[in-house]
């Protein structure tokens, strides 16, 4: 596995682990419509909740940074990049404060979930092109049908909607990374002295 995609796993599991130790420290937000966002305006979970962000986007630059050093497409990395600042709207408008800030939230949510989306499926047909990392892209669609129409009040699901939906999308992020051949800096310095010796 190359080490963008290490640390892109590691984004996963620091950020689902400390999304579940919000849903162990208040439960009530698995029964709630309201999505993993219940967790950011409760005061006993918005830490672990801002850290799995916070974690998340740390490791993902990371990585980001890796793949700008690799043989992978020039957009993968920009992507990640992009990733992180949908992210980053997201948890800045916590919908908890007032009808504007729902408002933003929904939108950028919205976005969020577009943006993933698309980002997933460029993955797959750039990067990706196997059948696992297409049926993980259509768990992902189909875990975002299930949040859009929980979202509109047709079914009581947002939380496992988002869940499948987050889990499928980093998982095509993980295969697509696992795919891409990294230049470690022993094989830069190696290339930089071959041409500079021509």
């Amino acid at each position: 596995m190359s080490a963008p995609a290490r640390y892109l796993l590691a984004a996963q599991v620091g950020f689902l682990t400390l999304l579940a130790s919000c849903a162990v420290v208040d439960p009530a937000g698995l029964e709630s419509n309201h999505g993993w966002s219940y967790y950011e305006g409760r005061n006993a979970t918005v830490v672990p909740y801002v850290l799995a962000f916070a974690v998340f986007v740390v490791l993902t630059l990371y990585a980001a940074a890796l793949l700008e050093r690799s043989r992978g497409p020039d957009g993968f990395a920009t992507g990640l990049r992009y990733l992180c600042v949908f992210l980053l709207l997201d948890l800045a408008t916590p919908d908890t404060l007032n009808t504007f800030f729902y408002w933003a939230h929904d939108v950028t949510s919205a976005a969020l979930f577009v943006y993933e989306l698309a980002f997933a499926a460029w993955l797959v047909v750039v990067v990706a092109p196997t059948r696992p990392a297409v049926v993980l892209l259509a768990a992902q669609f189909g875990g975002g049908l299930v949040a859009m129409f929980s979202q509109l009040q047709l079914v009581p699901l947002l939380g496992a909607g988002i869940l499948l939906f987050q889990l499928s999308f980093g998982l095509v992020l993980v295969a697509a990374a696992a795919r891409v051949e990294v230049w470690d800096e022993t094989a830069l310095d190696e290339v930089r002295a071959a041409v500079a010796d021509r």
